[in-house]
């Protein structure tokens, strides 16, 4: 498959779709296997947009089962189980709530800011701005994420699975944090 470029302005309504662009080899003859292609989120209103782009079931990756992971279009955005590649689009003056998973963080574990400017709120009231080019790695912890501009943020991550937080054996669901679980 071929790519066509395109130029897309970004405003306070929109960001531009989703672009993922997989590149493998055919485990039979070797040839190049590239997939390039945009999506909708999996949810279409004016909140928080999320979407998954890749999910990979397995901890090492597969080539002879790439495209055909590639093609899986969950309809939840959470799955602590598995490696995934998500975006997420966060509106202008949203507020987030206190939330954890249990990746290395909220939808991400490693994640990048590719538009805009986002607010990392922990649950003890600490926060931290990031910005475009900015990369975050959570680990299991109780945050929430915020945009406080007249811009739309987006940010990149892959989730990767991740132990629970234990403090003296109960989960960050229970007393003193009691914090919600995300699995949206």
């Amino acid at each position: 498959m071929s790519s066509t470029a395109t130029t897309t302005t970004v405003t306070a309504k929109t960001l531009p779709p989703p672009h993922r662009i997989l590149a493998s080899h055919s485990t039979i003859d070797g040839t190049p296997l590239v997939m390039d292609d945009t999506f909708p989120h999996a949810n279409d209103d004016e909140t928080l947009k999320a979407c998954v782009g890749y999910v990979q079931p397995t901890l090492i990756g597969e080539p002879e089962k790439a495209v055909e992971w590639a093609g899986y279009r969950p309809s939840k955005i959470s799955h602590d189980d598995q490696t995934s590649l998500r975006w997420v689009d966060i509106p202008p003056h949203y507020e987030g709530a206190l939330h954890f998973t249990n990746t290395f963080g909220k939808s991400c574990d490693y994640l990048i800011v590719t538009h805009g400017e986002a607010v990392m709120g922990l649950h003890d009231g600490t926060t931290k701005t990031v910005r475009v080019g900015d990369a975050v790695v959570q680990i299991a912890n109780i945050h929430s994420w915020s945009n406080h501009t007249s811009e739309w943020a987006r940010f990149v991550g892959v989730v990767v699975p991740s132990k629970p937080v234990l403090l003296d054996g109960e989960g960050l669901d229970r007393p003193p944090f009691n914090g919600y679980h995300a699995q949206f």
